[in-house]
């Protein structure tokens, strides 16, 4: 079983569908022998999961990882330099 079906259920996903579509997820549910709500999340998590990590990944070819490489070690512009000198005043108060 999941961590995610091992986690206290606390929150709601409500939606809309066509009710051919219900009696198929009611049936594969009923099929596999857990209920709606498990099987939904034990197809969904793992797709949104993989979803998130997708999108979230740069991937490189090895030229593309040496030149992204050859960029961080040229030396700053001045414009750059004088950006990573500057300190904001984030932390003072506004009165």
């Amino acid at each position: 079983m999941s961590s995610t079906l091992e986690s206290q259920k606390n929150a709601r996903l409500d939606l809309r569908l066509p009710s051919d579509a219900r009696a198929l997820i009611v049936e594969a549910a009923s099929l596999s022998g857990v209920s709606l709500t498990d099987y939904v999340l034990n197809i969904v998590v793992p797709a949104a999961r993989h979803d998130v990590i997708e999108a979230r990944t740069i991937r490189l070819s090895k030229q593309g990882w040496d030149d992204f490489l050859d960029i961080l070690d040229r030396p700053d512009s001045t414009a750059l330099a004088e950006l990573r000198e500057h300190r904001p005043n984030w932390h003072e108060r506004r009165q």
